[in-house]
């Protein structure tokens, strides 16, 4: 279920480029069983979607293990430097995650829980069914969302609560079998139906269907056809007035790394009473420029749950200060 992710492909890519290579070397163990190389691929696969699901300690066993399965598979063949060459970016990202006991993890680490949402990308749609990205939505713009009756509704954006365009992450994937397609991170909240948000990484399809914005404009159930996990460059996570949003015509949440959709939306109330009161004022700035970071009212937040750590597992699935 979970394929097409960068680094498997490439490894698979890798393996068999190298297969073309061996028929020379007589001291070469994969010349003997060529599909003994292929264990390595299995490593690689169990240990990435592991750390996609928060087991970063998952991803660093397989990391340490995959590479010294090459090691050993590949010594005194004449692909060993091409194949240990060409794992940089597996390399790059146990660098980032792994570290020793007590120290802190890179910010850069894609596995790293924190207040995603949305790739850039991805399409909010106008009331006037005009489509918009992620990145370009701007604060008091009208978007379409769904309200506590589950239906379609015009909301305005609010603010930003991350918004990070050169920083990269692991995406859910989500293709409808209406041909819909999502990418969120996998601590982010997905709409299920009957006022229900689960978050990415929990979701069956074979148990749930999203629910997407049909031709008459009110929601209807889709069964999922594939769920993928992808590394992309790029996410924000705007927030509406009913906290919810219609991105390539799936309905979701606006928020994650939290367990609770109405959590969620009852702490980010003073935000959403900020922007009314510059409405009223007329102070809203439609062309602000969204800087790149956390907003730093989610951020006390977070880090003011984790002084006292319990209560900050009960609410939110961040590891820590942000």
């Amino acid at each position: 279920m979970m394929n097409n992710h960068r680094i498997l492909y490439l490894t698979i890519f890798v393996l068999f480029l190298f297969d073309l290579t061996i028929s020379a070397t007589p001291n070469c163990p994969v010349e003997a069983d060529p599909t003994t190389i292929l264990s390595c691929v299995a490593i690689d696969a169990v240990g990435l979607v592991q750390a996609t699901k928060g087991n970063i300690r998952a991803f660093c066993t397989m990391a340490e293990r995959f590479m010294e399965c090459l090691k050993t598979k590949t010594r005194g063949c004449i692909g060993e430097d091409f194949v240990r060459g060409s794992l940089s970016e597996l390399i790059e990202l146990s660098q980032k995650c792994c570290v020793n006991k007590g120290e802190r993890m890179s910010e850069e680490c894609p596995f790293v829980s924190k207040p995603q949402c949305f790739y850039m990308t991805d399409m909010a749609t106008s009331p006037k069914g005009n489509e918009i990205p992620i990145k370009d939505l701007q604060i008091g713009e009208k978007v379409l969302a769904i309200d506590h009756n589950d239906q379609i509704v015009s909301t305005e954006i609010v603010s930003f609560l991350h918004y990070e365009n050169n920083s990269q992450t692991f995406f859910y994937i989500f293709t409808t079998e209406t041909g819909h397609q999502i990418s969120v991170t996998s601590d982010h909240l997905m709409f299920i139906g009957n006022q229900t948000y689960i978050q990415a990484r929990f979701i069956d399809l074979t148990q749930h269907n999203l629910y997407i914005m049909g031709s008459n404009g009110q929601l209807q159930p889709s069964r999922i056809r594939s769920i993928d996990v992808q590394l992309k460059q790029g996410y924000a996570t705007p927030i509406t007035q009913h906290g919810t949003l219609i991105v390539n015509n799936i309905s979701a949440s606006c928020y994650s790394s939290i367990y609770h959709h109405n959590l969620g939306h009852m702490a980010m109330a003073p935000l959403r009473w900020f922007h009314h009161a510059k409405q009223i004022f007329g102070v809203v700035n439609n062309n602000e420029m969204i800087k790149n970071g956390i907003h730093w009212y989610p951020r006390t937040l977070n880090n003011f749950l984790h002084i006292f750590r319990p209560l900050a597992n009960v609410f939110t699935t961040t590891m820590g200060n942000i």
